[in-house]
């Protein structure tokens, strides 16, 4: 199989699903490709942590995600600082500011 004669579904080489030695050589002879398939790897490895965290994300966030950072590459460097692990201290401090806040005591009935 000619490495520059097939068709690759790229979301599926960045999701894992689509793998082997000729997606390995298409990508290395489409580079454009390959570094869109980082970038959606990224992306998707992100929206998995955030998952993890328990963080609900929206179902068209990846693909949201994904198109900003094929247009911002600033947005890919920020991927790589894992916002996983930001938003997981964001929902340890919110938790401990609500353990600060007394509970709301009931009204008496007249």
């Amino acid at each position: 199989m000619e490495p520059h004669n097939i068709e690759i579904d790229l979301a599926a080489v960045a999701d894992g699903s689509l793998a082997g030695p000729e997606v390995d050589a298409w990508l290395a002879a489409h580079p454009e490709a390959a570094a869109e398939v980082e970038i959606a790897r990224r992306v998707h490895a992100l929206i998995g942590e955030l998952r993890g965290v328990m963080i609900e994300v929206p179902p068209d966030f990846e693909a949201r995600l994904l198109e900003r950072a094929r247009q911002d590459t600033a947005l890919i460097d920020l991927l790589d600082l894992g916002f996983a692990g930001l938003g997981q201290t964001i929902l340890e401090l919110l938790e401990l500011f609500l353990n600060f806040i007394p509970n709301p005591q009931p009204v008496p009935v007249v």
